[in-house]
């Protein structure tokens, strides 16, 4: 019996431990191992972030820097754009997706559900694509 066509047999059972029946893994195919090998190749070139100069090793984190779109550390660039924000009480600087960023307004900072956006900070391009991201992207959408 050809187990490597018949890898769905049990898929709970493979997604949980990796193994078939018998306690063996199932076998990759090519495009497989070369997409696993380019992630760990990526993983291992570790970009310098432009900021801090530190290594950046959790790439599927990074945002684009403004000037290069180079990756660049989310922490890099939350605390940048809260060094440049005058915050008032009850405001915080807060991620909302897609490159983007928005001063928002606690009017009861003990209650996290009730905010309003006061104004929002665009920190990426929005039409802008950034190489560095779309290869790990199609990198891991094949893998996962």
């Amino acid at each position: 019996m050809d187990h490597t066509k018949n890898r769905g047999g049990n898929r709970h059972w493979n997604n949980r431990h990796g193994q078939d029946k018998r306690g063996k893994k199932p076998e990759l195919t090519a495009e497989e191992v070369a997409n696993q090998e380019a992630i760990k190749a990526m993983k291992q070139k570790m970009p310098e972030c432009p900021m801090c100069h530190q290594p950046i090793t959790e790439l599927v984190t990074a945002l684009a820097d403004k000037e290069s779109g180079e990756p660049v550390h989310f922490d890099c660039v939350l605390n940048k754009i809260q060094e440049q924000e005058k915050l008032l009480p009850g405001q915080k600087i807060t991620y909302i997706g897609q490159g983007r960023f928005a001063v928002v307004y606690f009017p009861n900072v003990h209650d996290t559900r009730n905010f309003q956006i006061e104004r929002i900070i665009e920190w990426e391009e929005r039409d802008k694509k950034f190489e560095w991201r779309s290869e790990i992207a199609g990198l891991y959408s094949q893998v996962h």
